[in-house]
């Protein structure tokens, strides 16, 4: 019999497993009857006893506990108007050696200002048993809350805190479309932003339309189907490019539709677009865009890409900067683009890039109006250059210091102690300390390393070594190596939980708890990181056994979901060694 019971609870825990990463807890109540109807000749079917109220209670009381893993800050406001602070927490593996990003928590906000966030912050940390002296930097957007010099939640969390020796990273991804954003703002004309929105909003809102336009697109193309326009999203740092090259693969059909609508609905709407449409010049505004907009969109890819080397981000952002400079700067201009303005070095005939080059020669300007077209694309690369420039200083030195610890710097016979002696500093060290990070770092050549392809596997090598007196020489300066790569370059994981949220707690599901929305996350957060479906992963015994237990249960026992995972970090061989 009580083989029978265990089988039915490894069926039950697979089946809450899959419930919280694929459907909701409704389903559970007729899945489980399903079950036992079709598979009756099955042991684990027929002693199969688990609808919602229990299913959302071995989620709550032991999945999301066993789940419940190891920072970054954001802000999300769902649709039950309550502010949420979202942790994800970026630390080194010693059981993957590697540097990992995982799901925290979610921490409902009393206030929005700077001190309730970074109160929310520490108390959470304290909930879950972690120290926030551990605390070694915070990746945020660029919201003034955030990292404001006089009240933001970084000085607040330095100063009242005291954690003066706490790292700030500004999300890049955020901080390049804001260069965007304030770049355009007074050197392309509005009109080239108004027609990309109202192209969209057109076809958004009509299906009747979408239709009309699909028949004169698969006229002209031999039965092709239009790709559909996308919008223009603030909070989406890779929206703009795709809906500009959208409409201008789509030129000509949208502006044979517009003619034709203009007349049949009768709408001014349709005639504005129809001239936008008609004028050339905006045509060529776009095509430039999407030029200098194609290569910001792949450094962004880069930063908020999940399995991305952060040695080699520095490279993308100063490439990028000197690419875009390069289209309006003098070729024999001697200057470093990332130390000053470039205004006074503008080459008088700048070549603003192939497409642009050979599209202005195709539609033949008006010589006044093709001067003042190259006249508004050069302000607007000298302004995005400047604004990258500006709002990018302390992430290039953050991504310098990664840069040091790359595999071939490190192992160089002839190179500078005191690059690394700042990097120690900067971390906090003592001066004894940073004595041994300096000789370690002189002294790690000497010594022969198997990894030395990978970065992250180099250092993990080094983590692990042992002299004949079972002592790691090198432990000051392999911590430090991986405190610094352990520092968030983007924003991009947070993002990406809030979009989970959102896929979560829907419309249809939104008197659900904070408990659960908090527990089906850490499940689903805990799958990705194992890297294991939903049925492919094992429950060790100890968490089956919980299963149907009145322990489980948070209305009999009122367990906390932060205390159980106070035990789980504690006894987790990946306890974090920096947050």
């Amino acid at each position: 019999m009580i083989q029978k019971i265990d089988s039915a609870k490894k069926a039950e825990a697979t089946m809450a497993l899959a419930i919280a990463e694929h459907c909701s807890m409704l389903a559970c109540d007729h899945i489980g009857e399903a079950c036992r109807a079709a598979f009756s000749d099955s042991t684990a079917a027929t002693h199969f006893k688990m609808h919602r109220t229990k299913c959302t209670e071995m989620i709550n009381g032991v999945l999301a506990p066993y789940f419940l893993k190891n920072l970054l800050l954001d802000e999300s406001t769902d649709i039950s108007v309550s502010k949420y602070l979202g942790v994800v927490i970026r630390y080194f593996s010693d059981t993957k050696q590697t540097v990992v990003s995982t799901f925290l928590g979610l921490v409902e906000l009393e206030g929005g200002d700077a001190r309730s966030i970074a109160c929310a912050v520490v108390g959470f940390l304290v909930k879950c048993g972690l120290k926030k002296e551990k605390l070694l930097g915070i990746g945020t957007d660029n919201a003034s809350v955030m990292t404001g010099v006089n009240n933001g939640v970084h000085k607040v969390l330095k100063e009242e805190y005291g954690l003066k020796d706490l790292v700030l990273i500004r999300c890049v991804c955020h901080s390049l479309q804001l260069a965007v954003s304030h770049a355009s703002n007074d050197t392309i004309p509005r009109s080239v932003e108004y027609l990309v929105r109202e192209t969209y909003n057109w076809f958004s809102v009509s299906p009747k339309r979408r239709e009309a336009y699909k028949a004169i697109y698969e006229t002209i193309n031999c039965g092709e189907k239009p790709l559909q326009i996308t919008k223009v999203c603030a909070t989406r740092w890779l929206s703009i490019e795709p809906a500009v090259s959208r409409i201008l693969d789509q030129w000509e059909e949208l502006r044979l539709h517009f003619s034709v609508t203009k007349s049949s609905e009768h709408c001014y709407m349709a005639e504005v677009l129809y001239s936008m449409y008609s004028d050339p010049q905006n045509i060529l505004y776009l095509t430039f865009l999407k030029s200098v907009l194609g290569e910001v969109q792949l450094a962004i890819k880069a930063f908020e890409g999940e399995q991305v080397d952060p040695l080699k981000l520095l490279e993308s952002l100063v490439s990028l900067i000197k690419s875009v400079s390069s289209r309006v700067l003098n070729p024999l201009a001697k200057m470093d683009v990332l130390k000053g303005p470039i205004d006074g070095d503008i080459s008088p005939k700048p070549y603003l890039g192939y497409l642009f080059e050979s599209k202005a020669a195709e539609l033949h300007l008006v010589p006044e109006h093709e001067i003042n077209v190259r006249k508004r694309c050069v302000a607007f690369t000298i302004s995005l250059t400047n604004e990258l420039r500006v709002r990018l200083p302390d992430n290039i030195e953050a991504l310098q210091y990664m840069s040091v610890f790359n595999v071939e710097e490190t192992l160089k016979h002839n190179k500078s102690p005191g690059e690394i002696g700042k990097i120690a500093k900067l971390l906090g060290y003592s001066p004894a300390d940073i004595d041994k990070i300096v000789q370690q770092w002189r002294a790690i050549h000497l010594s022969k390393w198997n990894e030395t392809k990978n970065t992250m596997s180099f250092w993990s090598e080094i983590m692990k070594f042992r002299d004949a007196a079972d002592i790691n020489p090198f432990q000051e300066l392999a911590m430090a190596a991986v405190s610094v790569l352990s520092l968030p370059h983007s924003n991009a994981e947070v993002e990406r939980v809030f979009s989970q949220m959102s896929v979560v707690k829907s419309k249809l599901r939104n008197r659900m708890s904070l408990q659960t929305l908090n527990s089906i996350l850490y499940i689903r957060y805990g799958l990705k990181l194992s890297g294991e479906a939903c049925y492919e992963h094992q429950l060790p015994d100890n968490v089956l056994q919980l299963f149907g237990t009145s322990a489980a249960y948070s209305f009999k026992s009122a367990p906390s979901v932060a205390e159980p995972a106070i035990e789980s970090l504690v006894q987790n061989d990946d306890e974090p060694l920096f947050l």
